[in-house]
């Protein structure tokens, strides 16, 4: 008696709804439904021309924005030269001092 209320609580357990272990599937209609084409594309049908002489202003504003950051230059060379050099001295000190302090609780150290 208690092997077969085993065995009955097993296949009653093996009978459980496990939808909820697989993904819902895309229903076939929908899969299987004309290409809906979005609301912007509809002036792109209507008027090609349109559409490309817009790019072609765009792409002449890129190219003439991109002129002109190329022929404003940096800033000052020796300005930024200057500055490099300065950054780079200091970081030789900081490595030639080395570490000041190993432990940060120690008392004196400036290391936040």
């Amino acid at each position: 008696m208690p092997i077969s209320l085993l065995a009955l609580s097993a296949l009653l357990s093996a009978c459980g709804d496990d939808t909820a272990d697989y993904p819902t599937l895309m229903p076939t209609d929908a899969l299987l439904a004309e290409p809906a084409i979005p609301g912007h594309a509809g002036i792109a049908a209507q008027s090609p021309d349109q559409v490309v002489s817009d790019l072609q202003a765009a792409g002449a504003a890129l190219a003439i924005s991109a002129t002109e950051v190329t022929a404003a230059g940096s800033a000052d060379d020796a300005a930024l030269r200057g500055r490099a050099e300065a950054l780079a001295e200091r970081a030789a000190q900081m490595r030639a001092e080395g570490d000041r302090c190993d432990d940060p609780r120690e008392t004196g150290c400036d290391r936040r």
